[in-house]
């Protein structure tokens, strides 16, 4: 019995170190660092993606204003030529049709960009606002954040003795146990939180799953080291 009570005595030392541990997080300050930390990360993303959204709209007002400039250049010259063609005795009127008809074809266009510009800089404007919006909910979340942080960072600094304490003790138990079985421990432990089950009313603690009779007189006499076939946990008999 020796063997598996070593590893027992470890295994509690164990859950005492993972008690303190998960006391620490689960006080109110942990639990609104974890959301603060969740709305942060959202509310970066949302930075971000505004700030695309803003780069590109950007570029995109550009573009337009650029074609609209061009636009009005070339309307410019064509309102220029007509004038002169009005006072050309030898200008037709299919020609001046057709000056007409190119004018008003780029003043529609003109008119299509400046509705596709002003869209573009209405679409700026609100996510100009949008941004500013965002960024300051961030600021304030972030203040808020570093608050509850230091909050929690004083809780665990006035654990860190006990902590100390119950790791110091874990260690020295660790230093006890078969390093076979310690290593078949740690492996479980990889899966399971609780490595090591106890035998109760003919069941595995770990998974509730009942035991074969076998396993469990096998268990109770302590002649060697048993797993539950479920879960696969080692089994105590206390």
């Amino acid at each position: 019995m020796t063997k598996i009570n070593d590893l027992w005595l470890y295994d509690q030392a164990e859950q005492e170190v993972a008690k303190i541990d998960s006391r620490l997080k689960s006080t109110p300050n942990r639990a609104r660092l974890n959301k603060l930390h969740s709305f942060l990360s959202e509310q970066q993303s949302a930075v971000t993606n505004i700030s695309k959204q803003i780069d590109a709209r950007g570029a995109l007002i550009g573009k337009l204003s650029a074609q609209c400039h061009e636009l009005e250049r070339r309307l410019e010259l064509e309102v220029s030529e007509f004038g002169t063609m009005e006072k050309d005795d030898e200008c037709t009127a299919a020609e001046m049709t057709e000056s007409r008809r190119s004018m008003e074809g780029l003043l529609d266009q003109i008119n299509s960009v400046r509705k596709e510009l002003s869209d573009a800089m209405a679409y700026l404007e609100k996510a100009s606002a949008e941004y500013k919006e965002t960024y300051t909910k961030a600021g304030r979340a972030k203040k808020e954040y570093d608050a509850v942080r230091a909050a929690c960072e004083a809780e665990a600094q006035e654990a860190k003795p006990e902590r100390e304490k119950a790791a110091a003790e874990a260690a020295k138990l660790r230093a006890l146990v078969d390093p076979a079985l310690l290593k078949r421990y740690d492996a479980i432990h990889a899966n399971h939180a609780r490595p090591m089950a106890t035998v109760e009313n003919s069941q595995c603690s770990g998974c509730r799953m009942s035991l074969p009779t076998a396993i469990v007189q096998k268990v109770a006499s302590g002649s060697g080291i048993v797993e539950c076939e479920n879960c696969g946990r080692i089994l105590y008999s206390k």
